[in-house]
């Protein structure tokens, strides 16, 4: 006996039942799937962080007995003159990497690793083991300054020689640089800083002048909210620069 056999459709009602239950599954394991994949940038950044710490201080120690770390706000010297060390605290702390490829003149672009680059940033596209032009869109973190090296250039060096409390003075952290710009107070916090939040879930990774790195989280983007950060990153200047302190005056700590 043969049995006719017809292939049946969905219906259109089934079919708007399935596409709401696939939506809501993948409402649900959308955010977990999401913060895996941020958790896992967040890693990859604090371990280029650290290790650009320890370069720092590599090159601080270099430096003898002044221990400068080198900002975005430097002044070049004589013996970097196929490049403005200003551009970029990156050019000597990839050259303790020994990962740098020096331009020929000034016009050429100079390389440096990956390891400048958060993989949460995506203002660029960057392949891992591969050199990158050295820029302030392919360069994930900016320099801070407290300006000690040279007092009429807030974004000079920091130094660090007979200071206490190097955990509370930032030098590095996510953001976006801006040549011989360092972040010297709350207005530049708010332009270089702020905008990389977004890549670690509203946290900022800073490395401070000791070799520390810490982990701070914001709960929004709001002013107040971007001032506490601030402040909580950099708790020796407990007062925003531009905002009043006790007796009407502005001042920093």
């Amino acid at each position: 006996m043969k049995v006719s056999r017809k292939l049946k459709g969905f219906t259109l009602v089934e079919l708007i039942v399935v596409i709401a239950i696939l939506g809501v599954l993948l409402g649900i394991s959308a955010p977990t799937i999401f913060s895996h994949l941020n958790a896992g940038d967040v890693v990859k950044c604090r371990a280029n962080i650290e290790q650009l710490a320890k370069l720092g201080l590599k090159y601080a120690s270099d430096m003898g007995h002044r221990n400068l770390l080198p900002t975005s706000g430097m002044d070049d010297d004589e013996d970097t003159q196929r490049v403005n060390e200003g551009d970029g605290w990156w050019i000597l702390v990839a050259q303790e990497l020994d990962s740098t490829v020096l331009p020929n003149t000034k016009k050429d672009a100079m390389k440096v690793a990956t390891i400048f680059h958060c993989p949460g940033d995506k203002r660029a596209e960057v392949v891992d083991g591969v050199l990158m032009k050295a820029t302030t869109k392919n360069v994930s973190y900016v320099s801070w300054s407290d300006g000690s090296e040279d007092p009429s250039n807030p974004h000079s060096q920091i130094r660090t020689v007979g200071k206490k409390h190097l955990d509370n003075l930032p030098w590095l952290s996510d953001g976006e640089p801006v040549k011989r710009k360092s972040v010297v107070d709350f207005a530049s916090f708010r332009k270089m800083v702020m905008p990389a939040l977004e890549r670690h879930s509203n946290a900022i990774l800073v490395a401070y002048a000791s070799g520390v790195v810490q982990q701070h989280k914001v709960d929004n983007e709001g002013e107040q909210d971007a001032k506490e950060l601030f402040n909580r990153i950099n708790p020796d200047k407990l007062i925003p620069m531009g905002t009043k302190g006790r007796g009407g005056s502005s001042k920093r700590d």
